[in-house]
């Protein structure tokens, strides 16, 4: 073989080798940032559901203080409100008296009543989903002060957990005091959609069309409470103003 033969030999298994190191590294940076991207995966999906958890936990601590109460106000004071009135039939006073007694400790013992519900919701716990909503339609009417209605419209029967169902009352109990309170409005409409596949619940007011900002939801507890609960069953919310006037917030999960 001539030197010039052997030259190009040389050049080709150099060029050769440097192409294949050259593929070597590449092949290696792909591999570690599949890797990197890999552990940084893994680390957000362990953030994740650490913040679930803690989500979790303190949804699970507020409602088992909000249940105890509950129940000493039901089992305790509401009791101990019944017998009092029940005592005061017995007081020998003027009957015009004894009428407003009894009218106040009658008005004293609904009052316990609704709050023991709005702190645990029997209905929710007995018959479900749709029928606690109806039943909170109801309970809002007896105000007042804004017409509530509910459409169940198409409903399939959709299995929740009981922690599910009750972090999707809470939430539409919360926007629904929110109308109460801001909204300035006149009626309010519940539509509750379930199937098989997820549900759809839409919160519709005739209101001033205020939408909390993103940074008032962070300062607010209710609006806070609102997106914990959210994120709790994987859901999403969804806030728009009406075609005329209001607002429509929209719940929903999708499986």
């Amino acid at each position: 073989m001539d030197e010039r033969a052997e030259i190009e030999l040389v050049l080709f298994i150099g060029t050769v080798t440097m192409l294949l190191v050259a593929l070597g590294l590449i092949i290696f940076v792909i591999f570690y940032q599949r890797k990197i991207i890999a552990k940084q995966r893994r680390i957000n999906n362990l953030e994740l559901d650490n913040q679930k958890k803690l989500v979790a936990a303190e949804i699970n601590t507020k409602e088992r203080e909000q249940k105890r109460i509950a129940q000493e106000l039901h089992d305790d004071i509401g009791a101990s409100l019944t017998a009092i009135r029940f005592m005061t039939q017995k007081i020998d006073d003027s009957q015009e008296v004894k009428s407003e007694l009894m009218d106040a400790l009658g008005l004293a013992v609904g009052k316990v009543r609704r709050i023991s519900n709005d702190l645990l919701p029997h209905v929710l716990e007995e018959l479900g989903l749709k029928d606690a909503l109806i039943f909170l339609t109801s309970e809002l009417n007896r105000q007042e002060l804004v017409k509530f209605s509910f459409d169940a419209g198409h409903h399939e029967k959709l299995m929740l957990d009981k922690s599910e169902e009750l972090s999707i009352y809470r939430v539409i109990q919360e926007l629904c005091n929110n109308i109460l309170k801001y909204a300035d409005a006149t009626k309010v409409k519940i539509e509750y959609r379930s199937s098989k596949t997820g549900f759809l619940i839409n919160v519709i007011d005739d209101g001033n069309g205020i939408i909390p900002e993103k940074n008032q939801r962070s300062e607010s507890l209710g609006l806070k409470n609102i997106e914990s609960r959210i994120q709790f069953i994987e859901g999403s919310i969804k806030r728009e103003l009406g075609r005329v006037k209001g607002t429509i917030v929209t719940v929903e999960k999708i499986y």
